[in-house]
């Protein structure tokens, strides 16, 4: 029986995206295109002989690696939780407030440090946003 609902679930977030890629995909392209045209990702891609063949090996790159660092990152995540929910039990304190805490300093120390990531972040996502124009598209 969960096998049917994982399946139904996996329909229906399909569905949801197609429709809001349908829906909505003129406002994520005009999103992406603002960030292709960045002025310091603006000339990347642009070599006529190899421009195109650069930019889909940077959109498989990104397509191969970008989940690979999510499920390092959720394993991180867990461990710092267990590891916490293990102190925290030792210490004779309750042991599901782990995952909020682990949460609330992640996101405070994201914030207090988003000077540091951010434009290195919008600089990697100007640079796929204009990798996928050039090979979509042309240069």
């Amino acid at each position: 029986m969960q096998i049917r609902r994982s399946r139904l679930l996996f329909l229906f977030v399909l569905l949801g995206s197609v429709l809001f890629w349908y829906l909505g995909g003129a406002g994520l392209e005009l999103q992406l295109a603002s960030l292709a045209n960045q002025p310091h990702v603006n000339s990347a891609f642009q070599d006529p002989i190899t421009g195109k063949s650069d930019a889909l090996l940077a959109l498989i790159c990104f397509s191969f690696l970008t989940p690979m660092a999510a499920f390092v990152a959720v394993i991180i995540l867990i461990f710092l939780v267990k590891g916490l929910e293990a102190v925290l039990i030792t210490l004779r304190g309750p042991g599901w407030c782990s995952a909020p805490l682990v949460g609330m300093t992640l996101l405070v120390g994201l914030y207090a440090s988003s000077q540091l990531w951010l434009p290195p972040s919008l600089y990697g996502l100007g640079l796929i946003a204009r990798a996928y124009f050039v090979y979509s598209y042309g240069s």
